[in-house]
């Protein structure tokens, strides 16, 4: 279900954040706090990375939820495809149209999760740094 889905695509969400704040650190300045204090510089930073963790998750879990849609789309109108199960999906739809049936649409999908994630991100960073002085 929603757990299934949610849970792998919004662990490779932060996941990517993490790895891309570990490979491209914010710069120290001279007493060893993050530099570039302005709050924008902050804000952007996870903006990008934000929304390089959508696209990551987005590609890599794609064709999960493509093999979920074709079970569900099983038996309806216009669709002549069986499936036993999960995997008898995976096969079916692999030798018959390749790896690029897992990926139909996903396109669309992506370009409205990226600023969707950067959005995310962003808006935490900020919220974050406009709340400091008051905790």
């Amino acid at each position: 279900g929603v757990m299934a889905r949610a849970m792998p695509y919004e662990g490779i969400k932060f996941g990517t954040v993490g790895i891309l704040e570990k490979l491209f650190p914010a710069e120290k300045n001279n007493q060893g706090n993050e530099g570039g204090g302005a709050v924008g510089n902050k804000v952007f930073r996870k903006l990008v990375f934000g929304g390089a963790g959508g696209v990551m998750a987005s590609i890599i879990t794609y064709p999960n939820d493509t093999v979920r849609r074709l079970l569900q789309l099983q038996g309806s109108k216009g669709t002549t495809d069986q499936f036993e199960g999960y995997w008898d999906c995976v096969r079916k739809s692999y030798a018959k149209f390749g790896v690029e049936r897992f990926y139909r649409g996903a396109l669309v999908n992506i370009v409205r999760m990226a600023p969707n994630t950067a959005i995310q991100f962003g808006s935490y960073e900020l919220l974050k740094q406009l709340s400091a002085s008051y905790f």
